[in-house]
């Protein structure tokens, strides 16, 4: 009954009387008709895969050494389908340590190969988003609970086994309630919303995000999850977008700085106090004076970064921005 199904089937060998058996499964798995040719293990060789047929143990190491392992590979019928199958078998002994025979079973796995090729290549496009413009895919229950967002663990620091209860503890504290709350609201409206919010990034700083969420439903109007996707409002399709860090922070320049203050409007002054740098150091700052003026430099940033000001690298040129 099992095998009816035509994903399995089991083979047997006895050495001594030199039979070789299919069973009527592995006959129809293999997409041929029952009993209309003499099955043997170089027959079974040849209807594997050319570049898998090498992993298989050849007729001697079995017959003379017992050698038999569990393999998986692909499978071509006579009428040229190729099927992904996992092959179990063992060998039995006489009591003299001898090989008696062998039996195992072949089961077609095309299906779930199918489905691991299709998440890996889904895994593949959104690691290739989020490398490319800083976008975290999510996927929501109904209910709300996360069941997916690999990108937001990298991008935040968030410890991979805290992302379905606390996805949203990267907020800003004093953000985080409300974003809650909308989330919840907009669910229940159970109409595509977007939400906007700031949140700490594992490079240091913060960031503000926009986050675009639509129901998926099923055939009904039930709503069987939610999806969506995260991304600085300031990244543009078709230009690599990525916060600054600390290893490329000395690519930030006097020009940048200037132009950082002239977005909060703040005088060399305002730096300096919300720095904690004297004047100088900032003017020498603005101006690419030479000397040992990383550390001041990287204390002018992160006193931008606090104030609002984003500074990303796109397509290898740092741009600045107002995040908030």
């Amino acid at each position: 009954m099992v095998e009816s199904f035509g994903l399995s089937g089991n083979w047997g060998w006895n050495f001594a009387r030199k039979e070789y058996v299919w069973s009527s499964g592995l006959y129809r798995l293999f997409g041929i008709e029952d009993g209309t040719i003499r099955p043997d293990y170089e027959l079974f060789r040849s209807l594997i895969h050319p570049e898998d047929r090498a992993v298989l143990e050849d007729a001697s190491q079995i017959l003379n050494e017992g050698i038999l392992s569990d393999h998986t590979f692909r499978i071509i019928r006579p009428d040229g389908t190729m099927r992904m199958v996992l092959s179990r078998g063992d060998v039995y002994f006489t009591p003299d340590g001898r090989p008696a025979g062998a039996a195992g079973v072949v089961v077609d796995i095309t299906s779930e190969q199918r489905v691991s090729l299709a998440i890996r290549a889904q895994n593949d496009r959104q690691r290739a988003i989020f490398e490319h413009g800083t976008i975290v895919s999510w996927v929501w229950t109904a209910d709300g609970e996360v069941l997916h967002a690999p990108g937001w663990c990298e991008l935040t620091g968030l410890a991979p086994e805290d992302l379905l209860r606390n996805w949203h503890l990267p907020i800003v504290p004093e953000e985080r309630a409300e974003v809650l709350r909308q989330h919840a609201a907009m669910r229940e409206r159970r109409q595509p919303f977007t939400l906007d919010f700031t949140a700490q990034v594992a490079r240091g700083g913060r960031t503000s995000f926009r986050t675009l969420v639509v129901p998926v439903q099923n055939g009904s109007d039930a709503i069987r999850e939610w999806t969506g996707l995260t991304f600085p409002p300031s990244t543009t399709v078709g230009e690599t977008a990525t916060d600054v860090g600390s290893d490329v922070q000395h690519q930030i320049r006097g020009a940048h700085l200037r132009a950082a203050r002239g977005l909060l409007d703040w005088t060399l002054a305002d730096l300096a106090s919300a720095s904690k740098l004297s004047l100088s150091t900032i003017r020498r700052l603005e101006e690419d004076a030479d000397g040992p003026l990383a550390r001041s430099r990287h204390a002018a940033v992160d006193a931008l970064r606090q104030a609002g000001v984003g500074f990303r690298l796109i397509e290898g040129s740092i741009a600045v921005a107002h995040m908030r």
